[in-house]
């Protein structure tokens, strides 16, 4: 009696084929890497005309499902829309294509533009991811907010979004977060109704000696200094 278990759960490729460039082109095509998908799809090419010269309806055939099978990958992390007759001209162009070089552009070309549609998608979910996290600081900088609380806001590792902060910002999280605080406290420094103490609380420093070496250390002066010189 055979067992599901027992049976394979996929096949398995014949010959030399070059599995582990297929796999590489895949991988590069997710990431948005565009140098690095066209290295590995011309890697493949280049394999397909040492190995099927003979027969160029293989490699039309081979080109056409990488595209539809990137353009699909791409549709599921929301790169590229959908619609049924997008592709209406693609098995009439590939099939127009006389010789390799000419089958190569083509493949190339298509495999581009996804790519880029990726990358694109990408930048906009960083950018999005970013821009969150400044408003999510801007509202609850006068909480003890962390890194770790605001990449759990945005959803990406603390680890991956301290990179992507500071790329995006120009700044890291902490130099950010000090920054909002001490323009809040500029702000309501200007109300006499606020003793320091209060200030410094609301703007998210419990110790009251910690925000007068922080904003002076920010300003130059204390925050009684910046009150009497700027607040009259």
């Amino acid at each position: 009696m055979i067992h599901t278990d027992d049976i394979t759960k996929r096949g398995v490729y014949e010959g030399d084929f070059p599995a582990e460039t297929e796999q590489n082109l895949f991988q590069q095509l997710l990431r948005g890497d565009v140098d690095g998908m066209q290295r590995e799809a011309n890697r493949f090419f280049d394999w397909m005309e040492q190995n099927a010269s003979d027969n160029r309806d293989n490699i039309r055939l081979k080109v056409l499902e990488y595209i539809l099978w990137a353009e699909r990958e791409a549709f599921h992390v929301g790169a590229v829309n959908y619609g049924f007759d997008y592709r209406k001209d693609y098995l009439s162009a590939v099939l127009a294509l006389e010789d390799d070089a000419s089958i190569r552009r083509w493949f190339l070309d298509k495999m581009t533009a996804v790519c880029r549609s990726v990358h694109n998608k990408q930048e906009e979910q960083q950018e999005s991811a970013v821009a969150k996290a400044k408003k999510y600081i801007q509202e609850n900088y006068s909480r003890d907010i962390s890194l770790d609380d605001v990449s759990k806001e945005v959803s990406i590792s603390p680890y991956y979004f301290s990179k992507l902060f500071k790329e995006e910002a120009g700044e890291n999280f902490i130099e950010y977060l000090t920054r909002i605080r001490m323009e809040k406290a500029k702000e309501m420094l200007k109300n006499p109704e606020l003793s320091i103490k209060e200030v410094g609380i609301m703007s998210g420093y419990g110790d009251p000696n910690y925000f007068s070496r922080i904003f002076k250390k920010q300003t130059d002066m204390t925050p009684r200094e910046y009150r009497e010189r700027y607040c009259g």
